[in-house]
């Protein structure tokens, strides 16, 4: 619950809260999205449904742009907002909760999107396989929990995912489900990588020709996999596929203070948060209807009405 003093705070700080938030996966911020949907839902000020739409429109819009490297977060918001337009005009009250639970069935279509991807890719792994992955992913974490539990015996080989450091996240996880686990730099990926049956990282976006927006390094480390022969998948699940072309795509660019270097003169810092990883260097795609060596979007899967209608 976000707790603010207006309409305008309420969306400030949320906006801020997206903008700022570097540690959650794609999916995982697509429902934080939702989450504070149902929550303005509850408490935006307005006199009628007219008004409430409005305010939640606006909102949406500017969420919209917020992180346009993470597909997923739009791709929900837009599946979302179509209940907009059909929310009880006379019924304030009924509205609002009409607005809350769609958001609650769109996280539960995010979550059992997920889930039909992760089962999809467990059924390719067997014992004894060791693993690799960047960054961390919600996906990927619960790829590794679903061989957990279905007593699947792997290894794995994770990068700290610089500068944000995520992957420390990932190996505490990994060592409360008792994976051995190796923890190095993204500077020994190429070294690491040849110990590797598959490579297998999340997604922020894939693009319309299968390409694929990842945290940094993942371009680098889909190079060394192909260089030493080890296939290089991508587990995402539809709400994170996306119509844009590779050389439309927005790549953010994050402050350069975390990366620590004190004002230097002639030296200027970037800090690129995400890789354009080519469709070419990609073995398979994962998503909820299987695994496939040959892209195909799902952009545009027809899904069912929101609200039962």
């Amino acid at each position: 619950m976000i707790y603010a003093k207006d309409n305008a705070d309420f969306k400030a700080r949320r906006l801020r809260a997206v903008k700022e938030d570097l540690n959650s996966g794609a999916s995982t911020l697509a429902r934080k999205t939702l989450e504070d949907m149902i929550d303005f839902a509850d408490c935006c000020v307005a006199a009628d449904t007219r008004e409430l739409v409005e305010e939640l429109e606006d909102l949406v819009q500017k969420l919209l742009t917020a992180r346009p490297s993470i597909q997923a977060v739009r791709n929900a918001l837009l599946r979302w907002s179509d209940c907009l337009e059909s929310l009880p005009e006379d019924d304030l009250k009924a509205a609002r909760q009409e607005a809350q639970t769609a958001a609650k069935e769109v996280i539960q279509e995010l979550k059992a999107a997920q889930k039909g991807a992760v089962r999809a890719c467990v059924d390719e792994l067997k014992d004894g396989m060791t693993l690799m992955t960047l960054s961390t992913s919600s996906g990927v974490m619960a790829l590794f929990e679903a061989c957990h539990l279905h007593g699947i015996q792997i290894q794995a080989i994770i990068t700290e995912s610089r500068p944000g450091m995520e992957g420390r996240k990932l190996a505490r996880f990994l060592s409360k489900l008792d994976i051995p686990t190796q923890f190095i730099s993204e500077a020994q990926m190429a070294y690491f990588v040849p110990q590797a049956d598959k490579v297998i990282v999340g997604a922020d976006s894939l693009l319309r020709d299968g390409s694929l927006v990842n945290k940094a390094g993942s371009k680098l480390l889909a190079l060394a996999a192909r260089d030493s022969g080890v296939p290089f998948w991508v587990l995402a699940e539809s709400f994170k596929h996306s119509l844009i072309p590779a050389e439309d795509v927005t790549l953010e660019e994050m402050s350069e203070d975390e990366l620590q270097l004190e004002p230097l003169s002639s030296v200027t810092v970037r800090n690129i948060y995400f890789d354009l990883v080519p469709a070419r260097l990609i073995t398979a795609w994962v998503d909820e209807q299987g695994v496939r060596v040959e892209f195909r979007s799902l952009a545009e899967m027809p899904r069912g009405r929101l609200l039962g209608r």
